[in-house]
């Protein structure tokens, strides 16, 4: 019930009782003054009335006076006119002369009285008084009987102004409580409103003023909780600048990295000047894996920043404006303004010397593939990277191992690149590997991480992720992989009792077929339900924002959960996580690796934690390497951690 509602119910009981209080002292006084006045009224009358009569008799012989009778009476013009001029009083009802014997001789009675009653003399009663007296030196008695008419009316208006009185007092309370409630609560509102804009993470300082006194306290209190909540705000935003040319940088390399080189792709092919040719030059390590394998990871990074080193020091050499990324693990890309054939060959082959010299395994064998694509800003992404990845493909069939676009048919790389993932398809298998997510304060798992191996149609290797997943989105087919790992993980999850995560692809989010299929499943099978997480990433949120909620949503009102990965790389994501409510959120691994060495990272991080735990997010540190990060993300209070660390992803076997 509203507080002015409760007023004004308190004021009708306070008012009600005042007027009850008023009637009834209304009632008394009248009664008082009736007893009192019709006592004094019916005395003056009967005193004239028998002062008249008797003056009327004092005319007649003494033998006369003393036979008075009835007749006599009431045949008298006079008598009769002396006692109907009497009441015309209203306050009197009756007049009446009576024998010795108590015989009435003569009796008059006011018209109005006998015609009309009072209503309040059902329910209150007011003194009657009657007096006589005897006529002169006769034994006839005269009675005078008063009457309470004009005093019930007199009453009745007496109550009636109360009641309008106190219907008055009531409704202008009314108003008045009514104006000054509102007056008084609407900063309140306000407060209300604020408290609002802050859980939905509006945190712009409020000037919020009491009316009173009494709401000063919660007014400040609001006051204060949004400038401090605006600070800290600021504060994060601040770091969030800061940390952007961290998170522009590969840790292992010091080189610009993926998100860089996006933003830098997008900036030349989203300008508005004339066409203007530029060259990608795509490095993709060929024997990487083997290094990790045969020498350890160690061997493996060294190589990592040798070729780094090279790329960098032939960008500043050998090409004109080039800017040097390492996309994923093992690739790398040069964007640099064209240069003819024929000296770019002759960079291309100094870069592949370098790798050879570097490379510790010293085989004999190509250190590297090497594509080469020219493209203009009225080109698109897509196409700009199917052309370096087409030459790529066709790098890995050539003894000087590099190729240029523009010499090879790129469909021919496209349709093998269909043909090995219809392929995969149609199998309608793969190797399922799961890594744990830990609880360290239980030192059990959350849950399990999903990964999906395919081989090769005609080498049975692996075919790797970063190169299976690019070609995928290029060719329209990743939700066909997503449908395929998806409908596996469900059939292992009818006989074993994980929990387990599921990656869905941006591309698969942004397809609403496949968006449609995988609620339907769920519905199906909707006893897995509670067990299933989906993870989602935090791009997902910026590039396909409306199907990322909506698909979020969905899968949420079904009971799985939804983690948001690579949390941290891209800083427009936090908007979308008040709308999505994920149960985790996984921290970037640039943002974990050597995090008990790295300061900034470590405030980072920390900042992150406070939003997430805002929202009520739990908060997941992935690629924990060694013991030293695992303390150090165990000091931020971070519980949820993922990494070699803990377990390498091992195949999932159910029988």
């Amino acid at each position: 019930m509203k507080l002015s509602t409760q007023i004004n119910l308190g004021l009708f009981f306070i008012i009600l009782l005042a007027g009850v209080g008023a009637g009834s002292i209304e009632v008394y006084q009248t009664k008082t003054h009736v007893e009192r006045s019709a006592n004094a009224l019916a005395e003056k009358t009967v005193s004239q009335i028998a002062g008249q009569l008797s003056a009327l008799l004092s005319r007649q012989s003494p033998q006369q006076r003393s036979e008075i009778d009835e007749n006599q009476l009431s045949e008298d013009s006079l008598v009769s006119s002396i006692l109907t001029t009497a009441l015309t009083n209203d306050k009197l009802s009756t007049i009446s002369i009576e024998n010795t014997d108590g015989i009435e001789l003569v009796k008059k009675e006011s018209a109005s009285e006998s015609s009309s009653k009072s209503i309040l003399s059902n329910v209150i009663e007011l003194s009657v008084a009657q007096t006589q007296a005897v006529i002169g030196s006769t034994s006839t008695v005269i009675k005078v009987t008063s009457s309470p008419k004009t005093h019930y009316h007199f009453l009745w208006q007496q109550l009636l102004k109360i009641a309008v009185f106190c219907v008055a007092v009531y409704l202008l309370s009314v108003i008045a409580v009514m104006v000054i409630a509102n007056f008084a609560t609407r900063p309140l509102s306000k407060v209300a409103k604020k408290l609002n804009e802050i859980q939905n993470n509006d945190f712009t300082p409020s000037s919020i003023k009491s009316a009173t006194a009494d709401f000063r306290y919660l007014v400040s209190a609001a006051n204060n909780l949004s400038l401090a909540l605006e600070s800290k705000f600021q504060e994060l935003t601040r770091q969030a600048e800061q940390f952007k040319s961290v998170a522009s940088r590969d840790t292992l390399t010091k080189i610009a990295n993926r998100n860089a080189f996006d933003r830098h792709m997008k900036a030349l092919i989203g300008g508005i000047s004339g066409p203007k040719e530029h060259s990608l030059t795509l490095v993709r390590l060929a024997q990487l894996t083997t290094i990790n394998h045969k020498l350890g990871m160690l061997a493996g990074d060294n190589y990592v920043c040798g070729v780094a080193d090279v790329l960098k020091k032939a960008g500043q050499d050998n090409f004109n404006g080039a800017f040097v990324f390492r996309i994923s693990g093992g690739d790398f890309a040069i964007i640099s303004e064209v240069q003819p054939n024929d000296v770019h060959e002759e960079n291309l082959a100094l870069i592949s010397k370098s790798f050879t010299t570097i490379n510790p395994l010293r085989d004999g064998n190509k250190a590297a593939w090497i594509g080469v694509a020219r493209f203009t800003n009225s080109m698109s992404m897509k196409e700009i990277m199917e052309s370096a990845d087409s030459a790529l493909m066709a790098a890995t069939k050539r003894p000087q191992g590099w190729q240029f676009a523009s010499d090879i048919a790129q469909v021919h790389s496209n349709s093998q690149w269909r043909q090995r993932l219809e392929y995969v398809v149609s199998q309608q298998y793969a190797d399922i590997l799961i890594q744990p997510v830990m609880n360290l304060e239980r030192n059990t798992p959350s849950y399990y991480e999903t990964f999906a191996r395919f081989k090769d149609k005609q080498t049975n290797d692996v075919i790797p992720m970063s190169q299976l997943i690019p070609a995928s989105e290029r060719l329209d087919l990743i939700p066909q992989v997503d449908k395929l790992v998806t409908s596996i993980v469900f059939k292992k999850l009818k006989v074993t009792s994980h929990q387990v995560a599921i990656n869905i692809s941006n591309a698969s989010i942004a397809n609403t077929e496949f968006r449609e299929w995988l609620i339907q499943q769920l519905s199906e099978h909707e006893a897995l339900c509670h067990r299933i997480i989906f993870e989602i990433q935090d791009a997902a949120l910026i590039h396909y924002n409306e199907e990322a909620i909506s698909f979020c949503k969905r899968v949420t009102q079904l009971g799985c959960r939804i983690t948001v990965e690579h949390f941290g790389d891209n800083f427009a994501s936090l908007s979308g996580l008040r709308a999505i409510q994920p149960a985790y959120v996984k921290l970037s691994g640039r943002l974990t690796e050597s995090i008990h060495t790295n300061k900034d990272n470590q405030l980072f991080v920390s900042s992150l934690l406070n939003i997430a735990r805002s929202l009520n997010i739990k908060v997941i540190a992935e690629k924990v390497e060694n013991e030293a990060e695992s303390v150090a993300l165990n000091n931020l209070d971070i519980i949820h951690q993922q990494g070699y660390y803990f377990s390498k992803p091992a195949l999932w076997t159910v029988y």
